[in-house]
């Protein structure tokens, strides 16, 4: 899986801004795969939920993202930005679950492009975990249905939960609760 990233703070390259860029599949040089390192995967904090993002989509990390909200709605739908001139839904899973947040280390993370793009308020910038099988984890009680519900697997790893879940069921569960 590649990561695109977005970086609005100036990353500069020889004097010309740089705005995207893709993290690699393969290894870089100088590096050497790890055969017992398991499957490694970019993930997000949600409050104490760990959700593994999906390894056949790209991801990406909004800064300054204007969202714009629409009448009506539940407060957990934050509504919907601009990414690339494709309007973007965004949700608030802290307010959906009743989580608190440090206002300062929330992020907009993008899952998905075009018309199957979702956006998610996640706790600081993604980060890649390494999960083998012995990580797998069965008895996860301490999460919220509705992301149980659309779950895949659960990992469990130095004391943090794992989900990998199934975005596009779970965004479609929420819009029909919007």
């Amino acid at each position: 899986m590649s990561t695109a990233l977005e970086d609005s703070d100036g990353l500069k390259l020889d004097g010309e801004a740089l705005g995207q860029f893709q993290l690699p599949d393969e290894l870089l040089p100088g590096q050497e795969a790890d055969a017992d390192a398991g499957i490694s995967r970019h993930a997000v904090l949600v409050g104490n939920i760990g959700l593994l993002l999906p390894g056949d989509e790209i991801s990406e990390v909004v800064e300054r993202a204007r969202v714009c909200r629409l009448p009506n709605t539940s407060t957990w739908f934050s509504g919907i930005t601009s990414v690339r001139g494709s309007m973007i839904p965004v949700f608030d899973l802290h307010e959906l679950f009743d989580m608190t947040f440090e206002p300062k280390q929330r992020r907009l993370i993008v899952v998905g492009e075009h018309e199957k793009a979702v956006a998610f308020w996640v706790d600081g910038f993604p980060r890649i975990v390494t999960l083998d099988d012995d990580d797998l984890d069965s008895a996860v009680l301490a999460i919220p249905s509705l992301i149980r519900d659309n779950a895949r697997e659960y990992y469990s790893k130095d004391g943090q939960i794992w989900v990998d879940w199934n975005v596009e069921a779970f965004v479609t569960t929420l819009g029909e609760m919007i």
